[in-house]
């Protein structure tokens, strides 16, 4: 009898040895006081109680130049069968890290390995689908006859920096979607050339609004938040990215566009664990993929947006789930 105990108790163990499954998140930044990473770690917590898998969070810091070395000291203690990071400055970093430890399973998200590399997946969102639902927004603000509009049909964006995605999607889509209200719409645009700085964001809201923007969409990290100060001291309006702000201040920050940052991670961890990720492959999600998202429920919303331009977003909501609008044509 005991030598049955035994056996069974070894088969446990192989059993239990066989789905053992680690992961770490290299963060680039820092989670505290950053949305869109709280919702990531948040997602991947939720994927390791629910699969029983070990988690690792490391923040990187908001030193860039520290993020590779991070990747690969990671990658070098062989612990964990899969090491995700984030952002559009990391496909290099992955693809070298990567040919350095072909045994060493890696995903980017919120960024692209467009190269087929066996041991990489990575993760995109269609930010031009945020971007043309804050423009269209933007658009159907800036000639109605809200309070704080101005007749001058211009609408503004604020960028942290110049980077692919803002170049090749998000700027042309935001200002797709405002012309699909109006073509005579104009665009006013500044990258602050910073994530984190207060001032600077205020500076160049300020120069937006002077010269006629009346209401801005923010994608800028720290930085935006002197533009929703300046905003609310100017009584313009802004639409704020990826979470919802609108709450900091409703009679300002009308509206924003969501990213759900937490499933999107949840999903990809879930799907390494029960070996379904396509590595040597990439992905981009969206509204149709339920990660994209925009703020009709929030009760400010609700009741601070005209019935008629709330009807007018479902509407296009609607359309982009439906493939019904070519975005960058």
């Amino acid at each position: 009898m005991r030598k049955v105990f035994l056996v069974l108790l070894s088969l446990a163990l192989v059993i239990t040895m066989s789905f053992s499954y680690t992961a770490a998140l290299m963060i680039t930044g820092e989670v505290g006081g950053n949305p869109i990473y709280e919702m990531m770690v948040a997602g991947a917590e939720e994927a390791a109680k629910e699969m029983g898998f070990d988690l690792k969070v490391v923040e990187g810091g908001y030193n860039a130049a520290k993020w590779e070395p991070n990747l690969i000291s990671l990658a070098s203690t062989g612990k964990y069968d899969l090491i995700i990071t984030f952002t559009e400055g990391m496909p290099n970093s992955v693809a070298k890290v990567a040919r350095m430890f072909p045994n060493q399973n890696l995903a980017l998200v919120d960024g692209l390995v467009t190269e087929s590399i066996p041991n990489v997946f990575s993760l995109g969102f269609k930010d031009e689908e945020m971007a043309y639902l804050a423009g269209y927004f933007a658009g159907l603000i800036t000639q109605s006859n809200m309070e704080r509009a101005n007749p001058e049909l211009k609408v503004g964006l604020l960028a942290g920096d110049i980077y692919p995605a803002m170049t090749d999607r998000m700027r042309p889509a935001y200002i797709a979607g405002a012309k699909a209200v109006n073509p005579e719409i104009e665009l006013v645009f500044s990258a602050a050339g910073t994530w984190s700085d207060p001032n600077k964001g205020q500076e160049l809201a300020q120069a937006q609004f002077e010269q006629g923007v009346d209401i801005l969409h923010i994608i800028a990290g720290g930085t935006g938040v002197g533009a929703i100060n300046k905003a609310a001291e100017m009584n313009k309006y802004i639409i704020g990215v990826d979470s919802n702000i609108i709450h900091f201040d409703p009679d300002t920050i009308l509206a924003c566009t969501l990213k759900y940052a937490d499933k999107a991670i949840k999903d990809l961890l879930i799907r390494d664990y029960k070996g379904e990720l396509p590595y040597g492959t990439y992905e981009r999600w969206g509204i149709r993929e339920g990660v994209i998202d925009f703020t009709f429920e929030d009760p400010n919303y609700f009741e601070n947006v005209p019935a008629d331009i709330k009807e007018k977003m479902r509407l296009l909501f609607a359309k982009l789930y439906c493939g019904e609008i070519d975005i960058l044509e």
